[in-house]
């Protein structure tokens, strides 16, 4: 039974609506059906209050309640329509149903209209029907019905209750958005964290992955690995005893992290990091869970060791060069006069003995300043260019010789080797002394490895290697089979003086000599070695500019003092050193001048007018050095002829210890018969 049907002593008298024109007191007043009086006014009260009461349900509604006809006519409307249409519902009485529809929609509303009344339904509000109302003043606003239909006597009818969801649909929209934004926020923070150069990962409070970043998979060997909803502690079985109070403490609250820390990765590598570790809240302000914030310094560890490495190997370097400078100037002169003395000696037998050890003795001196300066980075290089090939194929018999016949030696030589640009033969001793610390290595025998290769160092392994520059190389790679070399004192192995072999077995020279002979050249020495496998020596040369090769001087062994009569002006600041080479030279016949600087160098020859050949120290006092000097007296006597002579040869003159072209040096310490040779060659040109 409809709830608006009207009923009196159990019987239905009528349905509320079945009157469609008349107000409701009027219809209730026509429904006295002849009863009497009495009965008539029980009925009429009865009729009002429950008027009053359809009104009051009506009045608390919501909604806008609308009783329309299968002709689409409006027969009621409450008095809600007047705050949500904007009509008094006096104005919608006998109106078609569409004038409170948009235009847009009228058409289709009608044959909806059409097909509910042929099966009508009821329809709950909230069950989906939606639609779109229209006002007095033309607006339109968002609406929810519900239908159900009334039995009426002679046709049918519904009531449809209609709710304005204007301020509801508003606030859905900003719900949505809201949550969109909220979406939107989650994701670029899932895409920040995942594609973050740092290390990030995001636990819940039992240390269950929430979130983590594609860097805290690669900086912990978990590539390809879903972590997520996994423990810390499985991903990490092996985690120490402090890191579990780490956790502990950061659910409790606290902030905690680390500059530099080391790490054992599952792969067994040590890895430096440095770390942060902190509580994450809720929206409630309840700790949610920790968050780790980690960055792997490992390169900028091995970077800065090698920087230390290099400085205290640069450190060393001037020092070592200093000393070696210095001690050129006193062996110039130990060795100098040692060989006048010799020569003055030649039938004194007794004191030819005594003079012999120490000529010797300066000789050997020599050879361990060649050495120091070498590793010094210093020493004159008389480039050429050749193919390294041809000099490994060159040195392969005097090798086999050297390291005796229980070591094998296999050449494994790359075809259309590039070319390099170096002196020949430093090179030659460089390959010599690791070849010797090879043979030393494998006392009781073993397997030398010779490869040569074209290779190409990238930008990136330029950025992890200290003075390497990204380029063309040749390399070669020389391995032993032999004993190894313990990690503690791998980074040690190029240091002067520094030797794993018994006292007396070694200058410790050898590789320093090879260190700094290929740093000067522009290049590149990288050492391997694992204990009780051997050791590999990778030497990277840059290739030559042009791959045309240059003849190699070869080695000068003169018969007697070439002698001469020109004139020449000695420019010396050791005073000792100065004596000897003016007393050889005198004996070899040339007029002499000397000064101990370039000041008064440039007044000698204001004096005594231009030499035939200026022979002047590289590195003087008094702010003038040699190739200065040289440029001023070239001034005043062009074409001048000019030989320099420095214990170093890091100086204004040589490019990194390379020869300019038409720059000519004799290297202290020198023989008299290697400055009388010097001197004669270049007085030749």
């Amino acid at each position: 039974m409809n709830p608006l049907a009207i009923k009196e002593d159990g019987k239905t008298l009528g349905r509320f609506g079945s009157l469609p024109r008349l107000g409701l007191r009027q219809r209730f007043r026509n429904l006295r059906l002849g009863k009497g009086a009495a009965h008539r006014d029980q009925t009429t009260t009865d009729l009002r209050a429950s008027e009053a009461r359809f009104k009051g349900v009506l009045a608390a509604s919501p909604d806008a309640v609308i009783i329309v006809n299968d002709a689409g006519l409006i027969e009621f409307a409450s008095d809600r329509v007047t705050d949500i249409f904007g009509y008094a519902p006096g104005e919608l009485a006998d109106k078609p149903i569409e004038v409170l529809i948009p235009e847009r929609f009228r058409g289709a509303h009608l044959d909806q209209l059409k097909t509910y009344f042929r099966k009508p339904t009821t329809r709950m509000m909230g069950s989906g029907l939606f639609l779109w109302g229209r006002r007095k003043d033309a607006t339109e606003f968002p609406a929810e019905i519900s239908l159900s239909p009334v039995a009426m006597a002679d046709r049918a009818a519904a009531i449809a209750a209609v709710r304005d969801i204007s301020a509801r649909r508003a606030l859905e929209a900003l719900q949505q958005k809201a949550a969109e934004a909220l979406r939107e926020s989650e994701r670029r923070l899932r895409y920040f964290i995942k594609y973050s150069p740092a290390a990030i990962a995001i636990l819940d409070k039992e240390l269950r992955y929430l979130v983590y970043s594609d860097r805290w998979l690669a900086d912990y060997g978990l590539a390809g690995r879903d972590l997520r909803g996994l423990s810390h502690y499985e991903v990490f079985p092996e985690i120490p005893d402090r890191w579990r109070d780490i956790h502990r403490r950061a659910l409790a609250g606290e902030t905690l992290r680390a500059d530099e820390d080391s790490f054992t990765r599952g792969d067994g590598r040590v890895q430096w990091l440095r770390w942060e570790v902190r509580p994450w809240f809720d929206t409630l302000g309840n700790i949610g869970g920790v968050a780790f914030l980690t960055e792997d310094i490992t390169d900028r560890k091995r970077m800065e060791a090698q920087l230390l490495q290099a400085q205290k190997m640069q450190a060393i370097g001037q020092l070592t060069g200093g000393i070696a400078h210095d001690f050129n100037n006193l062996l110039t002169v130990i060795l100098g006069n040692a060989e006048t003395l010799l020569d003055e000696m030649k039938d004194d037998d007794a004191h030819r003995k005594l003079v012999e050890p120490i000529f010797a003795a300066a000789e050997r001196g020599a050879g361990l300043t060649h050495l120091m300066l070498a590793f010094a980075r210093r020493q004159a290089l008389e480039s050429s260019t050749f193919d390294l090939n041809e000099v490994v194929t060159r040195m392969n018999a005097l090798m086999r010789r050297t390291i005796g016949e229980n070591v094998e030696v296999d050449l494994r030589l790359t075809k259309s080797l590039w070319r390099v640009t170096t002196d020949i033969r430093q090179m030659e001793t460089a390959i010599l002394n690791v070849v010797l610390n090879a043979r030393d290595a494998m006392p009781q025998g073993g397997k030398l490895t010779i490869e040569t290769g074209n290779v190409e160092l990238s930008e990136d392994y330029a950025a992890h290697s200290v003075e390497v520059i990204p380029g063309q190389y040749v390399m070669m790679a020389l391995s032993d089979t032999g004993s190894g070399i313990a990690p503690e004192i791998l980074d040690r192995i190029f240091e002067p003086f520094f030797t794993t072999k018994p006292v007396g077995k070694g200058t410790g020279l050898g590789l320093s000599m090879v260190h700094g002979f290929v740093k000067q050249t522009g290049g590149h020495i990288q050492i391997y070695s694992e204990v009780g496998h051997g050791t590999c020596v990778k030497i990277f040369l840059p290739r030559a500019k042009a791959d045309a090769t240059t003849a190699v001087p070869s080695a000068w062994t003169p018969a007697t003092l070439a002698t001469g009569t020109e004139s020449i002006l000695v420019v010396e600041d050791d005073p000792h050193v100065r004596l000897f080479a003016v007393q050889q030279l005198r004996r070899l016949g040339y007029s002499v001048t000397e000064a101990s600087d370039g000041r008064s160098a440039l007044q000698e020859v204001a004096r005594s007018g231009a030499p035939d050949l200026l022979f002047t120290d590289v590195v003087m006092p008094g702010g003038m050095t040699g190739s200065q000097l040289a440029e001023r007296v070239g001034q005043m006597a062009p074409g001048i002829k000019v030989l320099y002579t420095s214990g170093y040869t890091e100086n204004s003159s040589l490019h990194h210890g390379r020869l300019d072209p038409g720059v000519h040096l004799l290297q202290k310490p020198y023989r008299s018969e290697k400055l009388a040779h010097k001197i004669r060659e270049v007085l030749d040109l």
